[in-house]
């Protein structure tokens, strides 16, 4: 069932329809966000919110495509953990 729920960004009040389950985590990824908008502009004063919006925004989707890369192709991380794996595999033959 949809619902609306109310959450505030920079101090804006915004009415969203969301699904029933899912307005617990609405209202926590705009606090995230709400965080991080505060963090932005606490140290550039001088950036518009449009301008804190678009950087956060960008910071944001950065970290969320790292993470996928990182789930998609774990790159370095996996392989080191699979050479720690085939020493201690080594080690236990001998």
């Amino acid at each position: 069932m949809i619902q609306p729920i109310r959450i505030t960004i920079l101090d804006k009040e915004y009415t969203l329809r969301v699904e029933e389950d899912e307005a617990a985590a609405t209202h926590e990824m705009a606090e995230y966000l709400d965080s991080r908008l505060r963090a932005f502009k606490s140290a550039h004063p001088e950036q518009s919110d449009l301008t804190a919006a678009v950087i956060t925004g960008l910071a944001i989707t950065e970290k969320l495509f790292l993470e996928r890369a990182e789930k998609f192709d774990p790159g370095e991380k996996i392989n080191g953990e699979l050479d720690a794996m085939e020493r201690k595999l080594s080690d236990a033959l001998v």
